[in-house]
């Protein structure tokens, strides 16, 4: 494999959506917005939001994540991998 560089290695922190099933019975639900942390290759990342594979091979993606712009709270570049 000649000289090889991958796409940006990133840290994202983020807030997930909740679907609470079924009938709740009169209780209040809860309204947690709790951070998650997702670590991938950053693939497209745009106003709309990021696109982030968790496996990468030169021309080839596995395992990909979508997150919208408004659930993230905090990106962090974390390199690449030089490798070949």
């Amino acid at each position: 494999m000649p000289n090889q560089k991958s796409p940006d290695l990133v840290l994202v922190e983020w807030i997930d959506a909740a679907h609470y099933d079924g009938w709740q019975f009169g209780a209040s639900p809860e309204n947690l917005f709790e951070s998650c942390w997702t670590v991938g290759f950053l693939l497209k990342s745009s106003k709309e939001g990021v696109l982030i594979a968790q496996t990468w091979y030169p021309g080839d993606t596995a395992n990909l994540i979508q997150i919208p712009a408004g659930m993230i709270k905090k990106k962090t570049i974390l390199g690449d991998l030089n490798f070949g």
